[in-house]
């Protein structure tokens, strides 16, 4: 998988960790009302679910000793 550089301000990293932290929301709604329902998740869901993951892993570990106003460079 190739890799991208990208520039983000903070501004943008949490625009960023909001979504991811909407998505990860509606996933337990998705696995609640699919228990409830007695119906099976879809076999790719947790790979998805992954992905989030380690995008808000990768997020929230940027380093913190950036000088405030400088955009972090996301690898």
């Amino acid at each position: 998988m190739p890799l991208y550089h990208v520039e983000l301000d903070d501004t943008e990293i949490k625009l960023l960790l909001v979504a991811i932290r909407q998505v990860e929301h509606t996933f337990t709604i998705a696995e609640a009302q699919s228990a409830a329902g007695g119906e099976p998740l879809a076999s790719d869901y947790e790979g998805v679910r992954e992905s989030y993951r380690r995008l808000l892993h990768k997020l929230t570990t940027l380093d913190e000793t950036n000088d405030p106003g400088k955009p972090y460079l996301v690898k």
